[in-house]
C-alpha cells in the first residue's frame, strides 16, 4: 500500500502515515528499509498491519517547500529616502557608558553655602548637600574659630593684661555652629542616598569621625532618591537650595 507521511518518528512519539485507504498508520524508525529517515510529506509504500505501517520504503525524497515571495515594500522611494536621514540621529543617541556621569551644575560658591548653612539651613536637616556645600562650610567654619580665638587673646590681654585667658567669642561660636555642622553632614550623607542617622557613628571612639571623613569625600549620586534631585547633577535641584 501506498501512502504520505505526516509525521516523522522522533522524541515526541511514532511517526504518522496517511494511506491510499485513508486510514492513518503509525510507524517507527526501525520499519524504515533502505536506512534514512522519513520526512513529512514523503511518498512511501508500506504494508499495513492493524493500525501499524511495516517493511516501510521510501518512493522518493519530500517536496520541497518553497518560501513565499516578501511582499513589495509600500514605501515609496522618495519616501524610503526621508526615512534614511532621520534614521540616523538615532542611531548616533547611543545609550550612555557605563559608570558615566552628566556633566556637573556649577555652584553658589564657597561662601554663599557657608552663609546659607548658619542662616537659612541652620536647621535643615532634609535634602541634599554635594561636596562643594559641605567642604565650603568647613572651610569658613574653621576661620571663624581662628578669627574668634585670636579676638579672644586680643580682647583677654586689653581686659587682663595677658595674665588670664577667657576664650569667651570661641565658646559662643561652638555653641552657635553645633547645630548647622551636623544639619549639613546629615544632608551630605543624603547625598549619597545614606541615612542622617549615620552621623550618630562619630560617637564611636577614634575610628568614627574618620568613617564620617570618608563618607564626606565621596561624589554626589547623579541620580534622584528620595531626599530630592542631585545638587550637583540636576538643575531641579537649585529649587531645593
Amino acid at each position: 500500500m501506498r501512502g504520505q507521511v505526516l509525521k516523522a518518528d522522533g522524541s515526541d512519539g511514532p511517526g504518522l502515515i496517511l494511506g491510499d485507504d485513508g486510514v492513518r498508520y503509525t510507524y517507527e524508525q526501525a520499519q524504515v528499509r533502505g536506512g534514512g529517515s522519513l520526512a513529512p510529506g514523503q511518498k512511501v509504500d508500506f504494508m499495513g498491519l492493524g493500525d501499524e505501517a511495516r517493511d516501510i520504503y521510501s518512493l522518493g525524497p519530500a517536496p520541497q517547500a518553497t518560501a513565499p515571495e516578501p511582499a513589495p515594500s509600500v514605501v515609496s522611494a522618495p519616501a524610503a529616502a526621508v526615512q534614511a536621514p532621520l534614521s540616523q540621529p538615532q542611531a548616533q543617541a547611543a545609550s550612555p557608558v557605563y559608570g558615566s556621569k552628566p556633566p556637573a551644575v556649577p555652584g553658589d560658591g564657597v561662601w554663599t553655602y557657608f552663609i546659607r548653612s548658619i542662616t537659612k539651613n541652620y536647621f535643615r536637616f532634609t535634602g541634599r548637600a554635594r561636596r562643594q556645600e559641605y567642604w565650603g562650610y568647613t572651610l569658613f567654619n574653621v576661620l571663624t574659630y581662628v578669627v574668634a580665638f585670636m579676638l579672644d587673646v586680643v580682647l583677654s590681654v586689653i581686659l587682663y593684661g595677658g595674665d588670664d585667658f577667657a576664650p569667651w567669642l570661641t565658646l559662643l561660636w561652638f555653641l552657635y555652629q553645633i547645630i548647622p555642622s551636623i544639619a549639613v553632614t546629615v544632608r551630605r550623607l543624603h547625598d549619597q542616598d545614606l541615612s542622617g542617622w549615620l552621623y550618630l557613628i562619630t560617637f564611636v571612639p577614634y575610628i568614627g569621625w574618620l568613617v564620617i571623613f570618608v563618607f564626606m569625600l565621596i561624589d554626589s549620586r547623579p541620580e534622584s532618591n528620595v531626599h530630592g534631585p542631585s545638587p550637583k547633577y540636576d538643575p531641579a535641584a537649585t529649587a531645593f537650595a
